[in-house]
């Protein structure tokens, strides 16, 4: 059908890794002098946290004063994962020591992993003011400035870190996702490679390369990456559903079933495996399982684009145009700034054969929306809104829209500038375009 459909390349974009890595790993931290405490540090020289935060603990029942104490054991819990009793000592180690810069930047990181950004901010800020080098601070500081979209400041606090630690994989990663959204490509594949040669068994940075790689069209290279990924964990889920979605992209559709399926067996709520498999059912028209995969999806993730896209579409293309419908006013609602529903959803109401389905009047609203919101530059959304003039019988408009829609098609593939040209013929007669469903 020429409705519109979720590209696989729009779907991986939602399960590609977000910018705010996890930055507890123990090497990240930038090393400090030894304390005076012998047993803790003869525990951290055998890699033994549990020994080394029991001897800490002896120390503060003896002396809760001890600052020193008080900032070992808040970072090894910090480390641990349990933030609420490192935050606990933490404050106390600031409170202790208002200047101690380390005690400041790992406070502030334990906001940044409890989501508390503003006061992780304040944090680095003030570790930052006490020691301007302090690539750790610089490092965490970068990926708040990134989640909030402040690519300038991100990067500025990242090539400072990256100084002040060249071995920073985290931080060539971090990077790395910086330059991809400013599209310097080739830098950002060069910081990728940079941080899987300092950490080669890091699935941050291989995950984070795979998705740069499949973006840029490099699929096989994706495959590769994401492969090295699984071969760390074999019972993530996520990584087979990303390599399943650069097979897909190389049109090997078996392969790619097989690791959405591999994916759906490791975790049966992975949405990422749930719409790739909708996605290949509905290209195979096996139209009641896609339905069946994207209802799935929206139930773990309620009102996402992917997935009311899919199976509004999946709909659409098995005649179900009444249901149809009602996801796509669920997507123009939901999304009113998004280009695509608004088109899909215009197209349906312009071109349904079903009569009491379509709406001339609503298709142009719609359609007029699509066009705007990508500047009328838009081929496909340009030729709804001329199907939509023609439903309501605006035939002159039609004709002017559906001239305009070829002369911007020059970039399509053939047979759908041929389907343009048709339609030219088609509103000359004034006649209305109607989609039999395929």
């Amino acid at each position: 059908m020429r409705l519109s459909h979720l590209a696989m390349k729009l779907l991986l974009a939602s399960v590609l890794t977000a910018l705010v890595l996890p930055c507890a790993a123990p090497a990240a931290i930038k090393q400090l002098k030894r304390d005076p405490m012998a047993e803790a540090e003869a525990a951290l020289r055998l890699n033994d946290p549990e020994g080394a935060l029991a001897a800490l603990t002896a120390v503060l029942k003896e002396n809760p004063e001890q600052a020193t104490a008080r900032f070992w054991r808040g970072r090894l819990l910090a480390e641990t994962g349990d933030y609420e009793r490192a935050l606990n000592d933490l404050n106390e180690a600031v409170r202790l020591e208002p200047t101690n810069a380390q005690a400041l930047a790992h406070r502030g990181f334990v906001h940044q992993k409890r989501r508390a950004l503003d006061e992780a901010l304040a944090d680095f800020n003030t570790a930052l003011r006490l020691d301007p080098s302090d690539g750790w601070s610089l490092f965490c500081r970068g990926l708040i400035f990134g989640e909030r979209g402040d690519q300038t400041a991100a990067l500025g606090d990242l090539d400072a870190s990256l100084q002040a630690n060249p071995r920073n994989a985290a931080a060539y990663t971090a990077r790395a996702q910086v330059r991809m959204y400013r599209q310097e490509f080739e830098q950002a594949f060069k910081d990728y490679d940079r941080a899987v040669e300092l950490d080669p068994k890091d699935p941050v940075s291989l995950t984070g390369r795979a998705g740069a790689y499949y973006l840029r069209g490099k699929f096989e290279e994706a495959i590769a990456d994401y492969t090295r990924v699984i071969d760390l964990d074999p019972k993530a889920a996520r990584p087979f559903a990303q390599r399943g979605y650069a097979s897909a992209a190389l049109r090997d559709q078996v392969r790619a079933l097989a690791d959405f399926e591999t994916a759906l067996r490791l975790d049966p709520k992975e949405p990422a495996a749930l719409l790739g498999r909708g996605e290949l059912r509905r290209a195979g028209k096996q139209w009641e399982g896609a339905v069946a995969d994207f209802t799935a999806a929206l139930t773990h993730e309620p009102g996402d684009v992917r997935g009311l896209l899919g199976r509004a579409s999946t709909l659409y293309a098995s005649a179900q145009y009444e249901k149809a419908t009602q996801d796509y006013a669920e997507l123009v609602k939901r999304f009113p700034d998004q280009a695509q529903p608004h088109n899909d959803y215009a197209w349906l109401l312009a071109t349904a054969p079903k009569e009491g389905v379509r709406d001339g009047a609503r298709a142009i609203e719609l359609a007029t929306k699509a066009c705007k919101l990508t500047s009328y530059q838009s081929a496909g959304y340009v030729d709804t809104l001329a199907a939509a003039y023609a439903e309501k019988g605006d035939f002159a408009e039609a004709m002017k829209w559906q001239e305009e829609a070829v002369k911007l098609s020059a970039a399509e593939p053939e047979p759908i500038q041929a389907e343009m040209r048709d339609r030219v013929a088609l509103y000359q007669a004034q006649k209305p375009y109607r989609e039999e469903p395929k």
